[in-house]
């Protein structure tokens, strides 16, 4: 079976991050060090200081850790729409109102529609760049004068899960000093450790306290800690897996127009597929050995997604959709 429905490396884990976490399996037996190590390489990276840096099991951790730290009953929480489910359904565990704002024409985050929900009521905001599923992503200069609209006593979480093929970072060290800017990001996707769930949150010092604070003890594994840092000591390994999950992405978006499905223009590692009834594509495409997503649950009933692998598994999932007939065309 050819999985191409989740956001996963199609390149596997880093070779150092697999020997990294082969290491710990002798250490089994002790509890897991706090992740000092890992938060000041992290740190190091963003040029921010260690008091600035959360870790979490995964980025849907951190999610969850936000939305106890900050959402109380009757809390409004924004969000554009589709976009994670994980938004909404933290937000009503606390009690609090989500407020789904759609999303613009190309995809993105509307940023202007979302200033305009805000309410005495709103606690915390989702700016989810590039969007999950669409893929669509928001610029700096738009960001920054979202961020000069919103009220200071409301957090503004900015989700780069999917932020590694952009071109230029979406955000300044600068943007943080207000203190009311999260960001969020995650190594389960491109970096190849979904299994052992890493993701971690920078803002200023405050919310960032306020983040480990709701987080539970011994939140990030051992495994995790040492695979993470072996992962970002390979920074090279990182950028030609990046170039070749973008070449792969692009090389199989032309392929699929050429046979007559509609893909939709992304900034992420996935995309989307004008698919007419996703359930029966996603089913057709099953028979044929490739699992892809269906975006029924995202509000997506004509699309499904598709995360790209290897060139030749990527072939493998061109022919499967060379024996179907694209919506348009059986119209």
């Amino acid at each position: 079976m050819l999985r191409l429905a989740a956001n996963e490396s199609p390149h596997g884990p880093f070779p150092a991050a697999r020997a990294a976490a082969l290491r710990q399996l002798d250490t089994l037996h002790r509890y897991p060090a706090s992740g000092e190590d890992l938060v000041a390489r992290l740190a190091e990276i963003h040029g921010l200081d260690p008091g600035q840096i959360a870790l979490g099991n995964g980025g849907d951790a951190v999610i969850g850790y936000l939305s106890i730290a900050l959402l109380q009953a009757g809390d409004e929480v924004i969000t554009g729409w589709p976009s994670f489910p994980t938004y909404v359904t933290d937000a009503r565990k606390e009690g609090a109102v989500p407020v789904l704002v759609p999303l613009r024409a190309d995809g993105a985050m509307d940023l202007d529609a979302m200033a305009a929900a805000i309410t005495p009521r709103t606690r915390l905001i989702w700016v989810c760049s590039p969007n999950n599923p669409t893929g669509a992503s928001v610029g700096r200069q738009e960001l920054d004068a979202f961020l000069d609209a919103v009220p200071a006593e409301v957090l503004v979480v900015l989700d780069e899960a999917y932020s590694d093929l952009l071109p230029e970072p979406q955000w300044e060290r600068r943007s943080l000093e207000a203190g009311n800017l999260v960001v969020l990001h995650s190594m389960t996707k491109y970096w190849g450790l979904a299994g052992l769930r890493l993701g971690h949150a920078v803002a200023a010092p405050a919310p960032a306290a306020r983040l480990r604070a709701a987080a539970p003890p011994w939140s990030v594994n051992a495994c995790a800690q040492q695979a993470g840092l072996a992962a970002l000591a390979d920074l090279e390994h990182h950028r030609r897996a990046v170039a070749l999950l973008v070449a792969e992405r692009d090389r199989l978006a032309v392929g699929l127009a050429e046979l007559g499905w509609t893909v939709e223009p992304t900034a992420a590692g996935f995309f989307l597929i004008h698919g007419g009834d996703a359930p029966a594509l996603r089913r057709a495409l099953l028979d044929r050995g490739c699992l892809v997503r269906d975006c029924t649950s995202f509000g997506l009933p004509g699309h499904v997604r598709v995360s790209p692998r290897l060139p030749e598994q990527n072939a493998l999932l061109l022919a499967a959709f060379a024996a179907l007939t694209p919506p348009e065309a059986a119209a």
